[in-house]
């Protein structure tokens, strides 16, 4: 009994030694954390270091020859980075070099002010947070002008974060434009994988402007894939202006748009979306909507006059319209589709585009994913067929009591006109054959009686989009290259 009283008695005086000494290892390691921090040109009016806790808490931090850094609070909590890191001062603000491993379990950063004297640029943060910040090791090594650039976007294919929040976000350019966002959130972001994006209140202001030029109330995404810019930025031979290729996205929607751009020009959005889904490893469909889309300008505003007194001739208030584009993606079996693309005006006119491209080769992959849309001319793929049809309601009506107002003429005059002028067209650099003349006077028939006009193209065998230098030589005959046809309905 009485060794084991001795035994407890011993462990517990050598808990309250540790106890003891604990404040006095974490204000060494804050003194050597404040030292490392003015040796990398950064002051700090407070520094503390709990060790228990692997916390880090900043107050009051500054630097640059002119103050073009501050920061009000700065706090890391359960780092796992080693002890003896720590006390040698390497941390993110202090030592933490391009390629070093971090973990965070959580980290608040409050008033953040950086200022670029050499570009003119400048960036604030009013309040950031993340969860679970898990960063690995990743390449450092590089030798070029864009070292910064090239590291950060490893640094973003080797991150990991449970969730990352910032709000009242700018960045002011040289040129003084702000653009600004009032909360960014974004969850489950993954090496280059966001599970979802949310922005608030995003604006776009002039450095001259009284009021912000865009504005959109709501910006939300999910399933977001920047793994391929971010590996392009990652290369060795990346250089500003070079393409970053598409991002995927599953869903996207932007509502609530403003601004005064939009205000002096007479225009509202409802809303701009997107969506993708797979329908197999290789293989996509996706879908673009543009909705309540209104022109409604105003006689107060300069901008606006002209186009208020043309929408007035043709007896219109307002244009509302709308865009709703499906297409599909199968690389399997090397087409792409344009199943509908469809632009319509209420009590107007409907117009809707279909086409289809076969024998997609790697090469027109590899463009489409790089965006790089002149790559598209030197692959195999070629056009199989497209479809325009066009539903007048009364756009051409309209269209012709506005330019006879203008004329003096009446509106059927303008009409036969219109008509005869497009029989007699002859388009320069163009050959022109007895097709031709039957297509334009397909499309004079339309203008003569409305209805619904179908423009086809069927070319045999497929047009190689190799080809599409024929279609601008001069005396190219572009009717029987494309096998063009139009008919008129009523």
């Amino acid at each position: 009994m009485r060794k084991s009283f001795v035994a407890i008695a011993a462990v517990v005086f050598l808990l309250g030694g540790a106890a003891a000494s604990l404040p006095a290892a974490e204000g060494y390691a804050a003194t050597r954390l404040r030292a490392a921090l003015e040796q990398g040109g950064l002051k700090a009016e407070t520094v503390k270091v709990g060790l228990l806790d692997r916390t880090i808490t900043l107050r009051g931090i500054s630097g640059g020859a002119h103050g073009e850094l501050t920061i009000d609070e700065w706090e890391a909590g359960g780092l796992a980075w080693p002890l003896g890191e720590l006390v040698r001062g390497r941390v993110p603000l202090g030592g933490l070099s391009w390629g070093d491993p971090l973990r965070v379990a959580r980290f608040h950063m409050r008033n953040f002010r950086l200022a670029t004297p050499d570009t003119g640029d400048s960036w604030s943060i009013g309040e950031l947070t993340a969860a679970n910040f898990d960063l690995p090791r990743y390449d450092a090594a590089y030798e070029g002008p864009f070292r910064n650039e090239v590291m950060f976007a490893r640094l973003l294919g080797a991150l990991s974060v449970e969730r990352l929040e910032q709000r009242d976000a700018s960045h002011i350019t040289f040129e003084q434009t702000r653009y600004s966002a009032a909360r960014l959130s974004v969850a489950g972001y993954d090496r280059g994988l966001v599970a979802s994006v949310e922005v608030k209140d995003f604006q776009v202001k002039p450095g001259s402007a009284r009021m912000a030029g865009l504005t959109i109330a709501d910006v939300t995404a999910r399933g977001v894939d920047v793994r391929r810019p971010i590996a392009v930025g990652s290369s060795l031979d990346w250089e500003p202006g070079t393409p970053i290729g598409r991002v995927p996205v599953a869903e996207g929607r932007m509502t609530g748009f403003g601004g005064d751009l939009m205000a002096r020009y007479g225009l509202s959005l409802g809303s701009v979306s997107t969506e993708t889904v797979s329908e197999g490893p290789d293989s996509s469909r996706s879908r673009f909507r543009i909705e309540d889309l209104v022109l409604a300008p105003s006689l107060r505003s300069v901008e606006a006059v002209g186009m208020r007194m043309v929408m007035q001739s043709m007896n219109l208030r307002e244009v509302r319209v709308g865009f709703d584009c499906s297409t599909v993606e199968d690389r399997v079996r090397h087409v792409v589709r344009v199943e509908n693309c469809s632009l319509g005006g209420r009590d107007l006119a409907d117009v809707s585009l279909a086409a289809q491209v076969v024998d997609t080769d790697d090469e027109f992959w590899r463009a489409l994913d790089s965006a790089d849309f002149f790559a598209l001319l030197g692959t195999k793929a070629a056009l199989k067929s497209a479809k325009l049809v066009i539903a007048d309601k009364s756009l051409l009506q309209r269209s012709l009591q506005a330019k006879s107002r203008l004329s003096g003429q009446p509106a059927a005059a303008e009409r036969a006109a219109l008509a005869a002028e497009i029989r007699r067209y002859q388009p320069p650099g163009v050959l022109i054959t007895q097709d031709l003349s039957k297509l334009l006077d397909s499309i004079a028939r339309f203008v003569e009686q409305g209805g619904t006009l179908t423009v086809e193209a069927a070319p045999q065998p497929a047009l190689g989009l190799e080809k599409i230098d024929y279609l601008l030589k001069p005396g190219a005959d572009l009717v029987n290259a494309l096998g063009l046809t139009a008919t008129v309905s009523r």
